[in-house]
């Protein structure tokens, strides 16, 4: 899995408003969606983005095991 994290800057008074994916307007929720659809073709790769959006707390959940991860295989 590829998992694809938004992240928004707190200093940025355009976006720091949002505090899950859920309260992003539509347009730029398509926006983001359509950028990882395609990004990877600069690459001739695919990619598949399969409609599945979790909210924050998961977010939250999946970094937390990345760094543990991270950790793990790295600083031990």
């Amino acid at each position: 899995r590829d998992e694809k994290i938004i992240a928004i800057p707190f200093s940025d008074p355009n976006y720091n408003m949002y505090q899950d994916i859920g309260e992003l307007p539509r347009h730029l929720f398509e926006e983001m969606s359509h950028f990882f659809a395609v990004y990877k073709n600069l690459e001739n790769k695919q990619t598949a983005v399969d409609g599945e959006v979790k909210d924050r707390a998961e977010a939250v959940r999946i970094i937390q095991d990345a760094i543990n991860s991270y950790i793990e295989n790295y600083c031990k």
